[in-house]
């Protein structure tokens, strides 16, 4: 009897691996028959112009594991791009609500999430989603980068600023001209002109080279009357910015017309053409010397401006001290016609564009319209511009 069990022993191990592979096999296809029928439900969908089912149909048969939480994030930020940013926050909160995600894997579908909020303009909620994963002591780089562009959007400058500030010395340094910027931002809106100075003080001491801040103290200087403050701060735009000196112009003008020196200003002007200035101030020291009835030497200077940087606007100067000083007669009615032309000419074209994206305007912006970048719109330079 003890003989015929020990015979029976691997009859019944054998049974069991028989019936547990069979067990398996039946598990699969009954899988296999659900996946294909689920399959063939989401083409009927299609064909039936129910795409909106057909989506929601192929998400679900998507099993959330290690080897498709990919597939879900990126298919949720395909939906994202695509616009439709109610799938993709249904994704993504589908996918944190998941037990079994790691701790990384929660954190990369929670700044998916706050990305869709994002897009979808619930920007209390991203800031939300961000400022957790910020306080963590483990994050990425993105999650800063976010709260800052959440912060441009909602125009809280010094929440952007005090992110900025607790980012690592490498990043401050990538991002102080943006930061010097935010700066000038809640200078423009100080309602007191002591406020403004010390916050475009701050600007400068981020980057000594923001142009925006020496131009904006100039005006505030001359607004004083504070001349000798508005010279200095013209100096330094001279020198940390040149392409932003012609938007000065007007307040250089009047502080050294105050201080009745003319020959500061005028040497001022030639050190910022040296530089790379542009014809609006080699127009604007050419306007001083005819006013001092220096026409002659006006205009050699705007010859020898044009014969090395040919430019309309040029042009168009040196055709009225032409004009002033020929004779009456159909000359010079023609000679102030062409004028007018050339003039529409330079009122049709752009005065300004971005280096970053190409974004043409007619006034200058400190932050791009297009690609949201700051500083980047300079004046144009060549034949239409500088």
């Amino acid at each position: 009897m003890l003989e015929l069990l020990f015979l029976l022993l691997p009859v019944a191990a054998a049974y069991g691996w028989y019936m547990g592979r069979r067990s398996i096999r039946l598990s699969q296809n009954h899988k296999s028959k659900k996946l294909s029928r689920d399959y063939f439900t989401g083409l009927n969908f299609l064909l039936s112009n129910e795409s909106d089912k057909a989506v929601d149909l192929f998400i679900s048969m998507l099993d959330v594991d290690d080897e498709t939480i990919d597939t879900h994030l990126s298919l949720g930020s395909l939906f994202r791009k695509r616009g439709e940013v109610d799938r993709s926050i249904k994704i993504h909160q589908n996918l944190i609500a998941r037990p079994s995600l790691t701790t990384e894997q929660r954190d990369l579908a929670m700044m998916e999430l706050g990305k869709d909020y994002m897009a979808a303009g619930f920007y209390d909620r991203a800031e939300e989603i961000f400022t957790n994963l910020v306080n963590q002591d483990e994050h990425s780089d993105e999650a800063e980068t976010q709260l800052i562009n959440i912060y441009q959007i909602t125009k809280e400058w010094q929440n952007a600023i005090d992110i900025t500030l607790r980012l690592p010395k490498k990043r401050q340094q990538l991002l102080k001209s943006t930061t010097a910027h935010f700066f000038c931002q809640l200078a423009d809106e100080a309602d007191v002109e002591t406020k403004q100075i010390k916050l475009l003080q701050q600007a400068i001491k981020q980057d000594k080279n923001c142009g925006r801040a020496w131009l904006t103290l100039a005006k505030i200087y001359v607004d004083q009357h504070q001349f000798a403050d508005c010279k200095k701060s013209l100096s330094s735009l001279l020198a940390a910015d040149i392409d932003l000196f012609a938007d000065g112009l007007s307040y250089a003008k009047q502080a050294f017309e105050e201080t009745n020196d003319i020959d500061g200003y005028e040497t001022m002007l030639q050190k910022a053409i040296e530089a790379g200035a542009g014809v609006s101030v080699v127009v604007a020291l050419a306007e001083s010397k005819i006013s001092h009835e220096n026409d002659s030497v006006a205009e050699k200077l705007m010859l020898d401006s044009l014969y090395r940087h040919p430019t309309m606007k040029g042009f168009r100067h040196l055709m009225n001290l032409h004009i002033t000083q020929a004779e009456d007669g159909q000359a010079k009615q023609s000679m102030a016609m062409l004028g007018k032309l050339v003039e529409q000419q330079i009122k049709f074209r752009p005065s300004f564009r971005c280096t970053a994206c190409g974004f043409p305007s007619h006034g200058l912006y400190w932050h791009c319209p297009s690609c949201k970048e700051w500083g980047s719109i300079k004046r144009v330079k060549g034949l239409d511009g500088e």
